[in-house]
């Protein structure tokens, strides 16, 4: 593995090369520097495959030798402490630890429209950038508004990777593959219903989205942040559930679906308009951890939006499997 990362990293510096050099008009020169990139990122690539394929049935003593012998499993926190306090066991907790996400999940974060998601989902990002490399996979604002909402957050901008390229779903699992052969581990995806599957109906594309990327997320051991809409129909009856989500929901480890909160009285009363209608508490919204494979817990909680906005990743902590 440590000879596929130096080829990606020697891809990394061949790309920024020959962009440099079309910059300066330097065509010729660019294009052969082009052409080197895109042979090693596709060997890369392969490689990985490869090795992806190479993985077969063994016997469960294989299997738990492999689990005992497995070093501490590190999680990192989100930076919104609401939330990581609640990703965490209880015995943990009682010991004053806050938690986190071990690598290796697919998770699902819904919602409808406003309440928030691309902003929760910048604020996790933004506080890992303070530690690793991570990438955002950008098909809903654009540049220009990406790089003013960044303005909202603490970040390092080094570590921020961006990529607004092809929306089609294999170039978006080979870019995921590539920048994970160079380090990086954390993917968010803005949105699902951007992506491009070629020849499938609407049911089979989001299928195949989620299978796709589940598949990577347990195959390499990354994270992948999906932002998700909110089905419409089961909104209206008052339920929970992603758009199309049937084999997005049961290929997920975790789904979070944020809510928006109602304004409240003094006396802990549903303020609402002179229609009846709940008037909504711009300051804070509910993250609804519906589904979590990683200790089975559920729970729904309030995250104030001073703790999505600015905020930063402090304290990483480890845990035995």
């Amino acid at each position: 593995m440590d000879n596929l990362e130096e080829q990606a990293k020697k891809a990394m510096k061949l790309k920024n090369e020959y962009l440099h050099l079309y910059e300066l008009d330097q065509n010729k020169q660019a294009r052969s520097k082009e052409l080197e990139y895109l042979e090693l990122r596709k060997n890369i690539l392969s490689s990985i495959d490869e090795n992806i394929i190479r993985q077969k049935s063994i016997s469960i003593r294989k299997v738990r030798e492999r689990v005992e012998s497995k070093p501490m499993i590190k999680r990192i926190e989100t930076g919104i402490k609401s939330l990581d306090m609640e990703l965490v066991s209880d015995s943990m907790k009682l010991r004053g630890i806050s938690g986190g996400m071990a690598l290796g999940n697919f998770v699902q974060i819904a919602g409808g429209k406003g309440v928030g998601k691309s902003s929760i989902m910048l604020s996790i990002l933004t506080g890992f950038s303070h530690y690793e490399k991570v990438c955002w996979f950008d098909f809903e604002m654009g540049e220009d508004r990406v790089i003013q909402k960044l303005k909202d957050f603490n970040h390092n901008e080094d570590n921020m990777l961006y990529y607004a390229a092809s929306r089609k779903l294999d170039d978006v699992v080979d870019e995921i593959k590539f920048l994970n052969a160079s380090g990086v581990n954390h993917f968010v995806i803005d949105s699902a219903m951007k992506i491009n599957v070629p020849n499938s109906d609407r049911y089979e594309k989001f299928s195949t989205i989620s299978g796709r990327l589940s598949e990577l997320t347990s195959s390499l051991g990354i994270n992948i942040y999906m932002i998700n809409q909110m089905s419409q129909s089961a909104d209206g009856e008052g339920r929970l559930a992603i758009k199309h989500g049937n084999d997005a929901e049961y290929d997920a480890d975790f789904i979070f679906f944020i809510v928006k909160v109602p304004m409240r009285n003094q006396h802990g009363k549903v303020i609402k308009d002179e229609n009846g209608i709940p008037e909504v508490d711009h300051d804070n919204r509910m993250i609804i951890c519906e589904k979590n494979r990683q200790d089975e817990r559920l729970f729904k909680v309030v995250i104030p939006k001073y703790e999505i906005i600015k905020s930063v990743v402090e304290i990483e902590y480890e845990e035995t499997a």
